[in-house]
């Protein structure tokens, strides 16, 4: 009797330990939404005098006409707004997410701070004039969050290099890997929850590319639209592909450049090597060599699967192998990996799992009550028009592309009218290059765009 007695009291004790461990290393969700609006401050002339910022609940406490109600109200492709979305996935956040809608001309950015994640969405974004260019930008500067909540804690956006205007465009090779990394993991986020579409760009198209057609494959692993399209393709032509590409970057990051992930992703699941393979050799248009690819997805060793060794020989890499008459001579015997694809505990990697579930999923939730409505609270006043800089760790939103001098765009004022004119001749040139174009055709494409581009350059640096 004293033996049993003794034994359950070990096997209580066990089981708390083991109860104490699970929620040590189980993630907190405390996330939550809080709304800020900034609004300009004008004097009885109309002239502006500062800003204030106030705090709300719901888009209708948000003066009657405003354009960020009508921004929160903007449906996504699934039916839900902007707000809805945003109010229903900060709850699965490790910390609540301040999204702040500034009526200021400025630059739209996210980062972090030790007790929320800060979206920063500012006036320009409301004259586009698509509803899907206007959504995308909120869903790319969502994507940087969700990067951090995946990330570990201590993860934060270090190293980026923007070059030395500060901004990033679609048609640009940035500076490092690890830039262009967080920008184009951003745009693919956006584009799953936004029909496909960067802007003008519809990445369920591999002609979204053709821009890049003259660059080398190190430069196209430098460019966010190249890294957003892999990425795309892999959440979709890969089976279970989401899934499989969220447990790679919550599993296995930070990630500092497109090779980074794809080893890791190979190494967790290397039954996908061929499908990854597939997809990186397709959108880099003949530009990856043997040495590019296998570096990507097979480690740099040149012994391969059999699946593998037919995708590299359908692209002509390697020499073919059918008809018996020429063995692979870069082959591991036998064929595909068999390797598990299961890592860690359920228990941890499932609440991972079960957070971008929510963020892709959540129309299938139970819906979560808005907060309490409550009177609009002025949180503060900022005189003048300066404007403080970007935190040192902010990834900012993308632009769009100099050729100098006065150009038929002079007269355009308007930041977000000046964006959306570019993405449009960006579009066009893309579509031109694609289509191999006449070179006179081209050659005009591509001067409007970059005129379009100076022009959007030259706003934003007059921003306050």
């Amino acid at each position: 009797m004293m033996r049993s007695t003794h034994l359950s009291s070990m096997m209580r004790t066990w089981l708390a330990v083991v109860i104490l461990l699970v929620f040590t290393v189980m993630p907190a969700f405390s996330g939550g939404l809080n709304l800020v609006y900034e609004q300009v401050v004008k004097d009885s002339w109309g002239n502006e005098i500062g800003y204030r910022k106030v705090s709300f609940s719901k888009p209708s406490d948000l003066p009657a006409g405003s354009a960020w109600q009508k921004y929160l109200n903007l449906k996504l492709p699934d039916g839900k707004t902007i707000y809805e979305y945003a109010l229903t996935t900060s709850q699965a956040l490790s910390k609540p997410m301040t999204l702040t809608l500034s009526d200021r001309n400025s630059n739209s950015f996210t980062s972090k701070s030790s007790n929320s994640y800060n979206l920063n969405l500012y006036n320009y974004i409301n004259s586009f004039s698509s509803d899907s260019s206007k959504t995308f930008l909120f869903l790319h500067e969502f994507g940087h969050v969700a990067m951090l909540n995946a990330y570990p804690s201590n993860y934060d956006f270090s190293g980026l290099d923007y070059g030395t205007d500060g901004k990033h465009y679609l048609d640009e090779i940035l500076p490092n890997d690890n830039t262009a990394w967080i920008e184009g993991w951003g745009n693919a986020f956006a584009a799953s929850k936004n029909n496909g579409m960067v802007f003008s760009f519809n990445l369920n198209n591999l002609s979204s590319l053709a821009f890049l057609k003259s660059n080398s494959f190190n430069e196209m692993s430098r460019n966010e639209l190249f890294i957003a399209k892999t990425l795309y393709d892999s959440f979709n032509k890969i089976t279970s592909g989401k899934e499989k590409t969220f447990n790679v970057i919550s599993r296995t990051g930070p990630h500092y450049s497109l090779r980074d992930f794809c080893r890791k992703y190979v190494a967790m699941y290397p039954d996908e090597k061929d499908d990854l393979a597939k997809i990186l050799l397709e959108n880099s248009q003949g530009k990856m060599s043997l040495n590019d690819i296998l570096d990507y997805v097979n480690g740099g060793s040149r012994t391969v699967s059999r699946d593998l060794y037919n995708v590299l020989a359908s692209t002509g890499l390697v020499g073919s192998a059918t008809g018996g008459t020429a063995q692979p001579t870069n082959q591991s015997a036998g064929s595909t990996s068999t390797a598990s694809t299961s890592t860690g505990s359920t228990s941890f990697w499932g609440r991972i799992s079960s957070w971008f579930g929510r963020i892709f999923n959540f129309g299938a939730q139970s819906p979560i009550a808005p907060l309490p409505s409550a009177s609009v609270e002025n949180v503060g006043v900022a005189t003048g028009g300066a404007v403080s800089p970007l935190p040192g760790n902010a990834a900012t939103a993308p632009e769009l592309p100099s050729t100098g001098g006065s150009n038929q765009f002079d007269s355009i004022n308007d930041l977000g009218k000046a964006e959306d004119l570019y993405y449009q001749y960006f579009a066009e040139y893309n579509r031109l290059m694609a289509a191999s174009g006449s070179r006179q055709q081209i050659l005009e494409a591509q001067t409007k765009m970059l005129q379009a581009k100076e022009r959007v350059k030259v706003l934003r640096r007059s921003l306050k």
